[in-house]
């Protein structure tokens, strides 16, 4: 497991259910950064860049708030 994924298990963002499902990161085409989907498939998070350039800020796509921020 990566950094940026074992950062949002922790933070919550990522699940991993009993059953077998989890959410999962993915690379977006259309808007050049990542996602996270659901076991469904839906859009749950956004990862984008902070303005400081380094650090990276995880987006609930439904509220549009950041949830967290992930230190590089």
């Amino acid at each position: 497991m990566g950094y940026l994924e074992e950062m949002l298990v922790k933070n919550g963002v990522i699940y991993r259910a009993p059953d077998g499902s989890s959410s999962y990161i993915e690379g977006s085409l259309l808007s050049n950064s990542l996602v996270v989907r659901n076991s469904s498939g839906w859009v749950t998070h956004r990862i984008e860049r902070a303005s400081n350039g380094v650090d990276l800020l995880v987006r609930n796509t439904s509220t549009g708030l950041v949830e967290t921020t992930v230190r590089v």
